[in-house]
């Protein structure tokens, strides 16, 4: 079951693993938010502009707590308490050192009124630079070989160009999430048919194709499980 916004940990929020270096989490920040933004074309009229406002809320308190490292030890702290279960830990590149959690203060106890720590103040530590722009290639003619986009098709053209899920979704601000229910077809998963359009538009720029075919015969798929014609 996909949980609620309002039900991620700040690890779930960004979609990082609990080990994430400052450099994940300002990428995986920078990412996030552009995702939210009130004009994202992805998530148009997905959100109201109080649900957006809450949401980039949440988001800005997420970075703050976790990309500072005492307050990050504190929110560690009270997930354990809490006992949710941390994330599934993602690939990470081994030349970045990692963040050790440490182990619970006694001293730390849980409040329900305190549970996302929104009264921390974390030490002004430096914040990580700025990670390079991704470059989107541009639009090369789809090869005959390729018969229908299916999600195996586009996940084989995506590794095909050593494309990592999350690279993909830094170069078209799309949740990793919602790039792997694409390639596995999990059609009951993906947003209304409008907003997927959005999304695969964004997947075929990304690779470098036209989008109009690859959209409409990913589509064809979808409707026939979706919205498949009534018998008569």
């Amino acid at each position: 079951m996909i949980k609620k916004i309002e039900d991620l940990n700040y690890y779930e929020l960004l979609e990082i693993s609990t080990d994430a270096s400052s450099q994940d989490i300002h990428r995986a920040y920078d990412r996030i938010r552009k995702i939210y933004e009130p004009n994202s074309i992805a998530l148009y009229s997905l959100f109201s502009a109080e649900e957006t406002t809450s949401i980039n809320q949440r988001i800005e308190d997420a970075y703050r707590t976790l990309v500072y490292e005492e307050s990050r030890k504190r929110y560690d702290a009270l997930l354990r308490q809490s006992h949710q279960p941390p994330p599934a830990t993602a690939a990470a590149p081994l030349a970045e050192k990692r963040y050790q959690a440490q182990p619970v203060q006694p001293s730390l106890s849980l409040h329900s009124d305190n549970r996302y720590l929104k009264n921390a103040e974390p030490a002004q530590e430096p914040l990580p630079p700025p990670m390079p722009a991704v470059v989107i290639p541009t639009p090369q003619p789809i090869p005959p070989t390729i018969t229908e986009f299916t999600g195996s098709v586009l996940k084989a053209l995506r590794e095909q160009r050593s494309i990592t899920v999350r690279t993909l979704a830094d170069m078209t601000k799309l949740g990793t999430r919602y790039i792997d229910f694409i390639e596995a077809e999990s059609f009951s998963k993906l947003p209304a048919r409008p907003y997927l359009r959005g999304f695969l538009v964004l997947y075929a720029k990304a690779l470098g194709y036209e989008s109009e075919r690859l959209v409409n015969e990913y589509l064809k798929r979808y409707d026939a499980v979706m919205n498949p014609p009534k018998q008569k």
